[in-house]
């Protein structure tokens, strides 16, 4: 039986060689800025992303993958397990479940009625970024073991899905100004006076308020208060930036100092989270499971 670890592009993950015999597959969201579409995947030259939104005055947009993308990587494999943004802040998630759909009809189809050997399975993390990137390199090492299962797997990503949490850290705002998703008075103060909100996930899978903070010390207690009032005591992190590798490492140091046994990885924003997150955005995922 072949594997796949599937992810939408709400993973920063882009490159990955899993320690498993799964294979990595990621589908790609699309980006609109002022007329113009950026895929998002390895290929995307995330500096021009940025650029072109700091000079678009008019509202942009991301659009989720294919139904037809999702499809065609679930015809990979045999067990495909696909990790996908929150479904109450894109559509990708419904156009996997359609996928899903449309390719075991068509192997019943192949098989004469026979669904046995061919498993889908898509996940809603209610989250994005970090909390995938956990997700994905936690499963495949839960493949490594030579008792994994299809329905095991599926009960360890659901696991997972329910202890773990990611947080945002946001200290531009012109992005979410201009999609009519915070004031322009208030984003403009914050801007002004360099305060950064910290905001986190809701059960719902939206983003959830936690409140400013000023100062990187403050934000790296405040990251770390919450992290640990969620149930953290060490284990994986992810800690994605936006053009801001050294706030990302001292962040790195502060949490390992706090939790010697904290595995901690550091890696940039793709383009959907760089659209979001914005200029030197931080994004966590953590867990506890």
């Amino acid at each position: 039986m072949t594997w796949c670890i599937a992810a939408d592009s709400s993973c920063n993950i882009r490159t990955f060689t899993p320690e498993s015999e799964a294979t990595y597959r990621l589908a790609p969201l699309k980006i609109n800025v002022g007329g113009t579409e950026y895929t998002d995947d390895e290929h995307l030259d995330i500096r021009a992303l940025l650029d072109a939104m700091a000079l678009e005055d008019q509202a942009t947009s991301s659009a989720c993958p294919s139904v037809g993308e999702w499809a065609e990587i679930f015809r990979t494999a045999d067990n495909i397990i696909a990790i996908c943004i929150s479904s109450n802040v894109s559509g990708s998630y419904d156009a996997a479940c359609t996928a899903r759909n449309l390719v075991m009809e068509e192997y019943m189809r192949e098989n004469g009625g026979i669904i046995t050997g061919k498993n889908i399975q898509v996940v809603d993390t209610r989250a994005a970024g970090g909390k995938l990137e956990v997700i994905v390199r936690l499963l495949d090492r839960y493949l490594t073991t030579k008792d994994a299962t299809f329905e095991g797997a599926v009960a360890y990503v659901e696991n997972l899905v329910q202890n773990s949490q990611v947080q945002y850290s946001l200290s531009s705002y012109d992005n979410l100004m201009k999609n009519g998703r915070m004031p322009r008075l208030v984003g403009a103060v914050a801007t002004k006076l360099s305060i950064r909100i910290l905001g986190t996930a809701s059960s719902e899978g939206t983003i959830k308020i936690v409140g400013p903070t000023r100062g990187e010390k403050k934000m790296f207690k405040k990251i770390m208060d919450v992290m640990e009032a969620d149930g953290y005591r060490g284990g994986m992190v992810y800690i994605d930036h936006v053009d801001n590798e050294s706030g990302a490492m001292a962040l790195r140091t502060a949490i390992e100092t706090r939790w010697p046994t904290a595995e901690v990885f550091v890696i940039p924003c793709g383009g959907l989270c760089s659209y979001y997150a914005e200029e030197s955005g931080l994004i966590i995922g953590y867990e506890w499971a």
